[in-house]
């Protein structure tokens, strides 16, 4: 058997159809996955067991990378064609059968996917290798609780203030010994954040992962205790990790975005995504400044992440 699966272009939506992944390929052992990605997020398939092909696509002027897609899958007979960018792609191709999937802005995506399909699409899943766990395995401590930490994010309205992440991790460090961070992100937010995000923090409590590879940062997350970031796709990918999180929200949509499971939290701006809509977002500055530190701490405290 032979499933096609045009994915987005995003990380975060990449991740939340593994769940749908997941499920098909564990009820056809035999079949071979391609997938259509965009290149930031291809690396999230490279160790899936089910592989057979990887196609990467960039975005083109004129939508001509929708060609170069046909093209790319033209004059392959596909079982299943599975198609999360909602586009008209599975109509030129040979497939017995097609799901084209439109999200929406009012339900959590995860229970989307599950209702259009009809299965349970919950199970986010992101596949490490043995080499990378093994890393994992020599740099981690089974005595420390590890804490990561992702500060950016691809949209500066979204972005919660890098002091107010140093303050917290400040604050956590001087009343809990046991615990360390694992900061995660890309390499350019290295460069932007890192100085100030581990100011005053001794170094002996960091562990650096920016610019590590989507399946390493999973293998760590697997290992770790919580994560606390800015809503984005590093949110999903603990999500799919098994990794409980608490992710700010500001001006974009917990209701979908949101993680699915229960263990996890959520932490809103004193606006909600509706008040947000009702105004001209300016893209150069943050909107999150009205959570504060305390806010974010009490939440660690009363959930028994802290002393």
């Amino acid at each position: 058997m032979k499933i096609l699966v045009i994915s987005s272009n995003l990380i975060g939506d990449n991740i939340l159809s593994t769940g749908v992944i997941k499920y098909l390929s564990s009820n056809n052992p035999n079949a071979k996955f391609t997938f259509v990605t965009g290149p930031s997020a291809r690396t999230l398939f490279k160790n899936f067991h089910s592989l057979e092909r990887i196609i990467p696509i960039t975005k083109k002027k004129y939508n001509l990378h929708w060609l170069q897609i046909l093209i790319s899958c033209f004059g392959q007979k596909w079982d299943i064609i599975i198609d999360f960018r909602s586009s008209l792609i599975s109509y030129f191709l040979n497939c017995k059968k097609k799901y084209i999937f439109k999200k929406n802005t009012i339900t959590n995506h995860i229970q989307q996917l599950s209702e259009y399909f009809g299965f349970d699409c919950s199970e986010l899943h992101i596949q490490t290798n043995e080499k990378e766990d093994e890393i994992v395995e020599k740099k981690i401590s089974k005595n420390i609780d590890y804490f990561v930490i992702f500060p950016g994010g691809n949209w500066e309205p979204k972005i919660w203030n890098i002091d107010n992440y140093n303050s917290l991790l400040i604050k956590i460090s001087s009343t809990n010994d046991n615990i360390k961070f694992i900061l995660v992100g890309s390499k350019e937010e290295e460069d932007k954040y890192y100085s100030k995000l581990t100011k005053n923090i001794d170094n002996k409590k960091i562990i650096n992962l920016f610019g590590e590879s989507l399946t390493q940062t999973a293998a760590y997350m697997k290992k770790s205790k919580l994560l606390i970031g800015n809503d984005s796709g590093l949110t999903h990918l603990a999500s799919a990790s098994k990794l409980r999180s608490i992710v700010l929200f500001g001006p974009t949509n917990d209701k979908v975005y949101g993680p699915f499971d229960n263990n996890s939290f959520i932490i809103r701006t004193n606006q909600s995504y509706d008040d947000f809509k009702k105004i001209t977002i300016d893209k150069t500055k943050s909107y999150m400044d009205s959570i504060s530190v305390e806010k974010v701490y009490d939440i660690l405290k009363r959930k028994g992440y802290c002393a």
